[in-house]
């Protein structure tokens, strides 16, 4: 008898440092020689080594041993809630049909922890729960009951404050509409793209100094939109101390008149397009023309305006956007930033549709942040039924903020699914938009937000402007900083069956 405890117990040691897994094809693998992980390890480290040739051997040694394990093993299995689980218990989950299918994603381990999920959904309805496989469900409404569903109890849910309550439980099974798992799963995310604006991902421009990758931005030049008083120029958006910097600088004063032409012609061959000085100062306040002349480039690699008004601007700052280099659709986007919204300067952080050339309002636009006077704005834009700028459709929401709060770094976030959109500041929510109010039932035109088209973003610092404010008495410089961006896809839910 000794002997066999022994032998058993030997035979325990070698089994624990195997490990056997399962391949995405399905296939089972058995890693040798695995050592013990603690339970306080992340779950997806591993171990892995290469194989050696005495591995053939102690594989054959130690797959006889396992064998030798499951055969000794006596008493009831442990589940993962800590309790007996019997095979005759695990038969009946797996033979359940498939019109309950969903419910049995994640077993629930007693009545309370169902009637807790099922009082997650703060509605009017019946909580099911079968005890042998666990499965727990919710049918709304008011259910009739069947008492002589065996194995089955049931809770009638009243709901109220927010919340409800699922009591008392007695025998018998709900029986109405399509029941649904009791509570749903919680997303999964993936982390699929973020710049951290540190030395790793930006790059030193001929003088050493940090700069945005340009393999992730391409910078704004020139006065672009809103009649806004600053010209964009890629100087003032810097990386430092891990982070992005972009700065908005007075360059004169509003009543300092500067000297000859507001813009000038350069590095343009007038072949193409007879363009000169005087020409070019319609691109200039207070005109702030944006199409021809003022959308000419120059001939070169710059990317900056041929009409070049930058000797003159009043203000200056940067605007970087990631159009056709880091695009988008669907997920998690999150920033997280310190702002200065005094008045005149405006932080901005949205994305705008680059799909089929469509023009804007049709492509969409999606403000996640837009800082301004005391106040942080979301909102969400797309056409009218005419499909002119005039009549552009906003949804928008908003809360006022104080110098105290500006102190700090905040976190803004975008979660973007088909069917939905919401954007939220330090986790409170300030918009949530149910994407058919876009449909073309509504508008006439294909809806932007929906079917995965792709969305690419923009950072920027503006002056003035249509929301910015009158800066004429604010002491600049101002400053916007972004410690990071992160954008994260869903991989599916924590109910997915296919995920566990």
């Amino acid at each position: 008898m000794a002997l066999r405890l022994c032998a058993y117990l030997i035979v325990l040691v070698l089994a624990d440092e195997y490990e056997t897994s399962v391949s995405a094809d399905g296939s089972f693998q058995e890693a040798r020689n695995v050592q013990k992980r603690h339970r306080h390890m992340r779950r997806d480290a591993g171990y892995q080594r290469r194989p050696t040739p005495q591995d053939s051997e102690t594989h054959a040694t130690h797959a006889a041993s396992l064998s030798q394990v499951h055969s000794l093993a006596e008493g009831p299995q442990i589940d993962r809630f800590g309790g007996p689980q019997d095979n005759e218990h695990v038969e009946v989950a797996k033979a359940t049909d498939n019109a309950n299918k969903k419910s049995l994603q994640k077993p629930v381990w007693s009545e309370w922890a169902c009637a807790l999920m099922c009082a997650s959904r703060a509605s009017q309805g019946c909580c099911a729960y079968q005890g042998d496989s666990g499965t727990c469900q919710f049918i709304p409404g008011t259910p009739s009951r069947d008492s002589a569903a065996q194995g089955w109890t049931q809770a009638q849910c009243v709901p109220g404050y927010g919340t409800a309550k699922c009591a008392p439980w007695s025998a018998g099974k709900c029986i109405g509409s399509e029941p649904a798992p009791a509570a749903e799963g919680l997303p999964i995310w993936e982390l699929v793209w973020e710049d951290h604006f540190d030395s790793e991902t930006c790059i030193p421009d001929s003088h050493g100094v940090l700069r945005p990758s340009p393999e992730n931005w391409s910078p704004e030049i020139g006065y672009k939109r809103g009649k806004e008083l600053q010209w964009y120029q890629p100087q003032n958006a810097e990386c430092k101390d891990g982070e992005l910097v972009i700065t908005a600088k007075r360059e004169r004063q509003s009543w300092e008149k500067p000297e000859g032409s507001q813009c000038r012609v350069v590095n343009w061959d007038n072949r193409e397009q007879p363009l000169d000085n005087q020409t070019c100062a319609v691109c200039a306040p207070p005109y702030f023309q944006y199409y021809n002349p003022c959308d000419l480039l120059r001939k070169d690699e710059t990317g900056a305006p041929a009409c070049d008004c930058s000797h003159t601007a009043e203000f200056t700052s940067a605007s970087l956007m990631t159009r056709g280099k880091k695009e988008f659709s669907y997920g998690l986007f999150e920033l997280r930033a310190k702002i200065d919204t005094r008045p005149g300067a405006w932080s901005s952080w949205w994305a705008i549709g680059n799909f089929d050339y469509v023009p804007w309002p049709k492509n969409g636009e999606i403000d996640i942040m837009d800082a301004f006077q005391r106040m942080v704005k979301a909102s969400v834009i797309h056409a009218g039924e005419s499909g002119l700028p005039s009549s552009a459709i906003q949804h928008a929401g908003a809360r006022m903020v104080d110098r105290e709060w500006e102190k700090y770094y905040h976190t803004w976030q975008l979660e973007w699914d088909k069917d939905f959109m919401e954007i939220r500041v330090d986790g409170e929510a300030i918009l949530k938009v149910d994407l058919s109010v876009a449909d073309p039932q509504r508008t006439s035109w294909p809806n932007p937000f929906t079917q995965g088209k792709k969305f690419f973003m923009i950072l920027n610092l503006a002056v003035g402007g249509h929301s910015g404010g009158d800066p004429a008495l604010t002491q600049f410089p101002s400053q916007f900083h972004v410690d990071y961006i992160r954008v994260f896809q869903k991989k599916g839910s924590t109910d997915d069956e296919e995920l566990q």
